[in-house]
């Protein structure tokens, strides 16, 4: 029996009020069965699709995944029935693959949650790792995540990993440290995001990681350049952390000729113009043959010892190598309040808005390292290692939903393979929340369930909010929506309605704009 709500969608997609026919929940369960009948799977290890199945999810638990193709059906004999339940979804010429995991997000405290939490569902995105909810404690973050716990939270799952500050003199010392481990553990925290000192002195990090390690909890490292000497990105995965965000750190293990970057005398870390010019450049300083025949070999060691993820957060950086083109990506009209619009602009004052004095040279840099950067983390990926997604959204241009598709874009790019892609979406994911029972399509796991209209596999474009243009032969254009419903802990939500209410926010918020 389906217990919760309805809720219902009022306004269409350039607003008004929708006919009453297609008025549509836009949350529904969890059911005591729910049935998906008939779709094709793509189960997130890397293998290829398969189907017909049918896919049994009680509750919040996926209990069968039933092939019935023509020569299954036949082995079963007359006498099969297909399974029924509470709901039943036709899956005939339909996509199902695990809900996607975003290891590297922050919410913004210029925008309401809810508008966050609508992108990322609306995108597939069912688990998040969150980093910062705009200026609360870890105990405001640890008591938000149990509010959206409830089922019909129209929420992903969050991981709180709230940012490790220097202002506790326990940080001082690894004992201190290792105190203020268990002391974030007992209030319901999941783990921690470390940037820069203290965290990043060798002793403090170490005892972090240990501690971290043995309450179960997770450690992810932004290596600032302040303190990447000497915990480059080897040292700081030997120390054990779970991730190491974006790119840093890599190209410094690396360095054959010095052991410090190439930094002009009058050079200030706290510029954000001149770090964000130099963190690119150091790719250019860096031993490429180093970094790949004994930087790769390393970590993939390190990686086997303590279950090391790179989370690279690719996408991220693209305003620095093409601002022009991540200005006027062509979702910000519909989907983009105009308080992003004017933070992201740039401005002295504001945290990567750093581009007031951009040029085509510091464009060109980026897109030098980007060349480096993306084939350094698909050898990684060949060789064996972990690759996950994370998209670091809402700064520069980078909005929350649209920059995880991108991201599973620029994996692809790098030579990921779709199904590689998938993978480190899904699954990859999962593991470096610690999670054995999400990130794939497997009875006895988790409902976290994407259905799709089209192929993800054939063009990840189709899982943008804004769907894909297409084009007739005669040049007619048209568009290709993927993602039907988005469904987590076997909860159904209907993917294509939160996205109207999203739009709904910004029409009004335009309108109130002087």
């Amino acid at each position: 029996m389906w217990v919760g709500v309805w809720l219902i969608v009022i306004f269409a997609l350039g607003g008004g009020w929708l006919p009453a026919q297609e008025r549509v929940p836009l949350v529904e369960g969890p059911y005591n069965r729910l049935v998906i009948r008939g779709a094709m799977v793509i189960d997130g290890t890397g293998a290829p699709p398969s189907g017909p199945v049918d896919i049994v999810i009680e509750k919040n638990v996926i209990t069968e995944i039933i092939p019935v193709d023509p020569v299954s059906l036949a082995r079963r004999g007359p006498g099969f029935q297909r399974p029924t339940g509470d709901r039943v979804i036709e899956g005939e010429n339909l996509y199902v693959m695990p809900g996607i995991v975003d290891l590297h997000t922050h919410i913004s405290d210029r925008v309401p949650m809810e508008y966050v939490f609508k992108l990322w569902l609306g995108h597939g995105v069912t688990s998040v790792r969150v980093f910062s909810i705009g200026s609360q404690s870890p105990e405001e973050m640890a008591a938000e995540k149990r509010r959206l716990a409830a089922p019909q939270a129209i929420a992903p799952r969050l991981y709180i990993y709230p940012f490790w500050r220097g202002s506790d003199p326990r940080l001082a010392d690894s004992e201190g440290a290792r105190a203020l481990v268990r002391e974030w553990k007992a209030k319901g925290i999941d783990g921690i995001k470390i940037s820069g000192k203290p965290g990043l002195y060798p002793d403090v990090l170490k005892a972090i990681c240990d501690e971290a390690r043995k309450q179960g909890m997770g450690v992810a490292v932004h290596i600032g350049q302040d303190g990447v000497v000497p915990m480059n990105a080897l040292e700081v995965a030997r120390a054990g952390a779970t991730t190491i965000e974006h790119h840093y750190g890599y190209a410094e293990a690396a360095f054959s000729n010095q052991t410090v970057q190439d930094l002009p005398a009058q050079y200030n870390y706290l510029d954000e113009p001149a770090r964000f010019r130099y963190t690119a450049k150091v790719w250019l300083e860096t031993d490429l043959e180093k970094l790949m025949t004994w930087v790769v070999p390393e970590l993939l060691k390190i990686a086997q010892e303590t279950g090391f993820v790179m989370d690279p957060t690719f996408a991220v950086y693209e305003a620095n190598r093409d601002l022009m083109r991540v200005q006027t990506l062509s979702w910000h009209e519909r989907f983009t309040l105009p308080v992003l619009m004017d933070y992201w602009r740039p401005n002295p004052r504001h945290h990567g808005a750093y581009h007031y004095a951009w040029t085509s040279g510091d464009e060109a840099v980026w897109d030098r390292m980007y060349r480096r950067w993306l084939e350094f983390v698909n050898m990684y990926k060949n060789r064996g290692g972990r690759v996950a997604v994370g998209s670091d959204a809402g700064s520069a241009y980078h909005l929350y939903g649209f920059g995880t598709i991108r991201e599973l874009e620029m994996l692809e790019r790098a030579g990921f393979h779709p199904l590689e892609v998938i993978r480190s979406a899904t699954l990859e994911g999962a593991r470096a929340l610690g999670e054995a029972r999400l990130g794939i399509i497997r009875p006895g796991y988790l409902a976290d369930v994407l259905v799709l209209e089209e192929n993800p596999l054939a063009d990840f474009k189709v899982l943008y909010g804004t769907g894909v243009t297409r084009f007739t032969s005669d040049g007619r254009a048209f568009q290709r929506h993927g993602l039907k419903y988005t469904i987590r802990d076997g909860v159904v939500f209907d993917a294509r309605a939160l996205l109207r209410e999203v739009e709904e926010m910004v029409r009004q918020a335009k309108a109130r704009k002087p």
